[in-house]
């Protein structure tokens, strides 16, 4: 009984971290590098 708890326990531990840092929540290195483009573009500054 008490190993069911712990396996009960180890699902919905590693479900709820699927859920926190699941791929939805991890950007592409493209989708990064072209925030990282804009952001720079819209930034002049004078020297």
């Amino acid at each position: 009984m008490k190993s069911a708890i712990w396996m009960v326990g180890g699902v919905c531990a590693a479900v709820a971290g699927f859920l926190v840092w699941g791929p939805r929540r991890v950007a592409p290195v493209q989708e990064l590098a072209h925030r990282l483009e804009t952001a720079w573009s819209d930034h002049h500054t004078v020297v």
